[in-house]
């Protein structure tokens, strides 16, 4: 990341500002584990570090490591939360979040996280998430129904075409809530969404979904019968990789599962854990699935004239 010299001063004038070299420290050992200022400085374990001479190392090391944005997001999250148990104001927080937004970022205070700027760019990591680092995610996954049949009954270029019109319907909704499609399987997709309030996007983004194929199937649809899918979302720790087929998991694992298994044809279906984030009026929409394990599930199906 290219940082200019006011920015990189920013941080370390709000680190010197805010905290001493001990708290400096625990702050960036959030973000690696073992980090050692005395270690990282050069200073002997029993010389004290100045102040301003700590924060230029964290933000050396952070810069070298492509951290730093999140270092300013762990500022925030402490600014509003404090850190073990005691508050702390922050030195010109407001003027370095601005900083970073200049880079092309924007900032949500409900999550205390950064995004990219989608107006200017969009990548599949939102340009914050690190390769082989764990967050909370929820994904959302589509099959097309009957995919089998479709291929063997229909020419390949009305197929082609028919799931080209789903492919772009499908990213268009995800992006519009700033999900990233992550994957497509020729007949299935999976998209992520990262940051606060996921379980309402991603819920919205598939009763959406099930709505336009409505009036696709209605309208435009080249099939005899109508286009369906099955749509699953979950949400729980993933490890990120930019190579989909690394990304794998107790949370991907159970994502397929719910879709293989227990979503019927054109409804989307909720883990407990999505359906617990939600708002009444959203959720009142949703049914209980039977399921035959311990793992409470919840449907949507449109329901014309409801």
């Amino acid at each position: 990341m290219r940082v200019s010299s006011r920015t990189r001063n920013l941080v370390v004038r709000a680190l010197a500002a805010s905290f001493d070299v001990h708290t400096m420290n625990q702050v960036v050992r959030l973000l690696v584990r073992d980090y050692d200022l005395h270690e990282r400085t050069g200073f002997p374990e029993s010389m004290p570090i100045p102040g301003r001479d700590a924060a230029k190392q964290i933000v050396t090391d952070l810069l070298e490591w492509n951290r730093l944005v999140e270092l300013v997001q762990i500022l925030a999250h402490i600014s509003r939360a404090g850190l073990a148990g005691r508050p702390y104001r922050i030195a010109e927080l407001q003027t370095l979040i601005l900083a970073i937004e200049e880079l092309g970022y924007q900032f949500e205070w409900s999550s205390c996280t950064f995004f990219e700027d989608s107006q200017r760019t969009r990548t599949r990591n939102w340009g914050v998430l690190e390769d082989g680092s764990t967050c909370l995610l929820t994904l959302l996954r589509i099959d097309v129904v009957g995919n089998s049949t479709l291929v063997r009954e229909y020419p390949d270029d009305v197929i082609q075409r028919t799931y080209g019109d789903l492919r772009k319907m499908f990213r268009e909704i995800i992006e519009e809530r700033n999900g990233r499609v992550w994957n497509w399987e020729g007949d299935g997709a999976t998209a992520a969404f990262y940051g606060g309030d996921t379980q309402l996007a991603a819920t919205l983004c598939g009763f959406e979904l099930i709505h336009q194929l409505f009036f696709y199937n209605a309208l435009s649809c080249r099939l005899d019968s109508d286009l369906q899918v099955r749509c699953a979302i979950h949400q729980g720790p993933i490890e990120y990789h930019q190579h989909f087929e690394r990304i794998k998991g107790p949370t991907m694992t159970t994502l397929v599962d719910i879709e293989s298994r227990y979503c019927a044809p054109q409804a989307v279906c909720l883990s407990e854990m999505v359906y617990t984030g939600l708002n009444n009026a959203l959720a009142r929409w949703l049914a209980p699935v039977e399921s035959h394990e311990s793992m409470p599930l919840y449907q949507y199906t449109l329901r014309l004239g409801a």
